[in-house]
Parts: C-alpha cells; sequence; structure tokens
C-alpha cells in the first residue's frame, strides 16, 4: 500500500503555459529540483485520477513528484511498512532454500 503525502512545490511557467518545479518543501527544509527528467500523465499505485508525473533529480536522487490537476495537489506516494517488494521470479538464480 502507498500513502500520498501533500507537498508545498515552486513552479515556474514556462511561456508556452508548461509547468516546471523548481523547489520542494517539505517539512522545514527546503530541496532544489536539480534535473526534470521526464513528464507524462500517470496513475499511481494507491491513487485515483490521472495526475502528471514528474520524474526528478532531487538533491542527488530519482523521486517523482505528482501534481493532481483537478485538486491543484502536488504530491508523493510513500510506501508503507507492510508493502513489500516482489522480486520478480528469474529460473536461472532461483534458489529454493532462500526463498
Amino acid at each position: 500500500m502507498q500513502e500520498k503525502i501533500p507537498i508545498e512545490v515552486i513552479v515556474r511557467f514556462t511561456e508556452k503555459g508548461e509547468i516546471r518545479p523548481l523547489k520542494v518543501n517539505f517539512g522545514d527544509k527546503i530541496y532544489l529540483i536539480d534535473k526534470v527528467y521526464n513528464k507524462s500523465l500517470a496513475t499511481p499505485k494507491g491513487s485515483f485520477g490521472v495526475a502528471l508525473e514528474y520524474s526528478c533529480l532531487i538533491c542527488g536522487k530519482r523521486r517523482k513528484i505528482y501534481f493532481d490537476r483537478y485538486e491543484n495537489l502536488w504530491y508523493i506516494m510513500k510506501r508503507t511498512k507492510e508493502e513489500k517488494i516482489l522480486v520478480p521470479y528469474n529460473p536461472l538464480n532461483y534458489d529454493i532454500f532462500n526463498d
């Protein structure tokens, strides 16, 4: 399960009306967005509806931030503790003793 966490984002609007995120305010810290790799429409797991997904480099780490155009809300998705990352099954390196 993933949890939607609202964040505050400082953005710039281009001449064409595109949104470019510049900084993220989270708690009492401001994080600079170094680079935006990709912008696409996506439906994040644990969320309803379609949002703009920005794949960004924030303080040297790749993160995805989302903008819901209908609610005017920026957010990130955080994994909860009960969610387990499943490794895909590969018969070539499958070890029956370390399942």
